[in-house]
């Protein structure tokens, strides 16, 4: 008996220190998530807590605090109470919204913040935190405080992910509640999507120029975790999310900086391309500038991309968004839109966007001619039917000569269900040497069954040599003889003066909306 009992002892001893040195693991930071992990729960709002769920960049690699670097990143819970502070570990400008109240704005603040200096009504609560205006956008997170007892639980969030890439302009900058108040997060909370703002002041796109010290463009940064305020940043994990859509607004600061056209729409295509490689499947959308600046290489980079292949991308053409010299812009610069402006261009952005997102229907083309027959058409020079020389359907119009009627048709009335706003005319067209053709130009499309009645007309250009893709916005063209009816266009005509013999050809005639 003597025996069992010592026996006994030492076995009760035995566990009395393994728990002692498990307990003593944790203490000093030593991971014994493992061994524990029947009682390993995380403590309510603490960085463990997997109801806190986060939006942009973060590093989650410090078990003290979590890091993100770049303005617009925010945090989602629910909480139960009536009151909620949060610890932060640097001080910078925060933006505090509960229950879908408006946002309070805690600029340079540090330390525990007091998020309820007014105690909640008994219940349970939505809390967000973001952070934005400064140059830094370090958003250090170190956990809420909870009253005692109460408890945090998963918030509700959007099914889809909109990611933006952009300047001062995309972050709100000159706006009192920055990123919060910018286009780009009233759009996508507009929509219901979660949001993620890659976005820094004075950032061109092109490496070596923009407005910042460190000229590094979002050719390079957008590839980084940190924005340009931190050096030596690590490459970000891309397979940390993938977001549906993503929305490019960069070129302010090129035009700023002097970037040439061709050295801008070279590293666009470029970008673009990186980009795509990065998210297979997410739906790309590049605006033109708000203020209309780098709009040429900008339309000619996203061609160019689509040409090559790209079919999920889109650009966005903003012209007459915003006017200059109005409320929609502060200060006297003219550059950068005013909260009431980026709501406005957030409402004009939110349904060009919107069918892409989950449950959301892209509207189908609607096409004038495929071009696959000669029936109907007119031109100046002579007019054949090319079926090995193609770029839609089952062949493409040619047409060879040096007459400056290139191609005409009119049509039985066609309901585009486009509007002025969100509508375009698209179609592939070819040169075979375009230093043969002259600049009197003109892109036609109309109601009126002829030329220059109820007419939209565009200049076609720039064109290469070789197939290329034109994309014209009703929003950009210039009208004839009245506004078209777009529930009853008949009439398209390209012109083009040549000073010598070539061959043309168009294909996919088509309306986007």
């Amino acid at each position: 008996m003597k025996k069992i009992i010592l026996t006994l002892l030492v076995a009760i001893g035995y566990l009395c220190m393994s728990c002692a040195k498990k307990d003593l693991a944790l203490s000093q930071g030593v991971s014994a998530t493992k061994d524990l992990s029947f009682n390993a729960v995380p403590a309510n709002g603490s960085l463990g807590d997997t109801n806190i769920k986060y939006f942009g960049r973060w590093d989650f690699s410090n078990t003290t605090q979590y890091i993100s670097y770049w303005g617009g990143a925010y945090i989602k819970v629910n909480f139960t109470g009536t009151t909620v502070k949060v610890k932060v570990g640097n001080t910078t400008n925060y933006y505090a919204r509960i229950d879908n109240g408006p946002w309070v704005s805690y600029i340079g603040a540090s330390g525990t913040i007091n998020l309820t200096p007014t105690p909640l009504a008994t219940g349970t609560h939505t809390l967000s935190i973001a952070q934005g205006k400064d140059y830094s956008y370090v958003f250090n997170f170190e956990g809420l405080i909870l009253d005692a007892g109460e408890v945090t639980s998963a918030p509700s969030t959007g099914t889809d992910l909109i990611e933006y890439i952009g300047d001062s302009i995309t972050a709100g900058y000159t706006d009192p509640q920055a990123n919060v108040s910018d286009y780009a997060w009233v759009c996508a909370e507009a929509l219901g999507a979660e949001h993620t703002q890659i976005a820094y002041p004075g950032i061109a796109l092109v490496n070596g120029f923009g407005l910042n010290t460190d000229k590094t463009g979002m050719d390079l940064q957008y590839f980084k975790a940190r924005s340009l305020a931190n050096a030596n940043s690590p490459a970000w994990d891309f397979s940390v999310y993938t977001p549906k859509i993503i929305v490019i607004n960069l070129g302010q600061n090129d035009n700023s900086t002097s970037v040439p056209d061709d050295t801008f729409q070279t590293d666009y295509i470029s970008f673009l391309a990186n980009v795509r490689a990065k998210f297979p499947n997410a739906e790309i959308f590049v605006m033109r500038t708000l203020m209309g600046v780098k709009a040429a290489p900008t339309l000619a980079a996203v061609n160019a991309r689509i040409v090559a292949g790209d079919a999920k991308l889109h650009y966005i053409d903003t012209n007459g968004w915003l006017t200059p010299n109005t409320a929609d812009y502060t200060g006297n610069s003219g550059v950068h839109p005013s909260v009431d402006g980026h709501i406005k261009v957030a409402n004009l952005l939110k349904p060009l966007i919107a069918p892409y997102l989950t449950g959301g229907t892209p509207p189908a083309p609607v096409y004038l001619d495929h071009c696959d027959a000669i029936s109907g058409w007119v031109s100046g020079n002579t007019l054949s039917l090319n079926i090995s020389d193609k770029k839609e359907g089952s062949g493409s119009l040619q047409a060879a000569g040096n007459s400056t009627l290139d191609f005409q048709k009119v049509f039985t009335p066609v309901n585009t269900g486009a509007t002025a706003v969100n509508g375009s005319i698209r179609f592939w067209y070819y040169a075979s040497d375009v230093s043969q053709l002259g600049a009197n130009n003109q892109v036609e499309l109309g109601s009126g069954g002829t030329n220059d009645v109820n007419e939209y007309n565009w200049d076609i250009g720039p064109l290469n040599n070789g197939w290329n893709l034109i994309t014209k916005t009703f929003a950009s063209a210039g009208t004839t003889g009245g506004m078209p009816d777009l529930n009853a266009i008949n009439w398209f005509r390209i012109y083009h003066t040549k000073t010598g013999s070539i061959t043309t050809k168009i294909g996919a005639l088509q309306i986007l909306r």
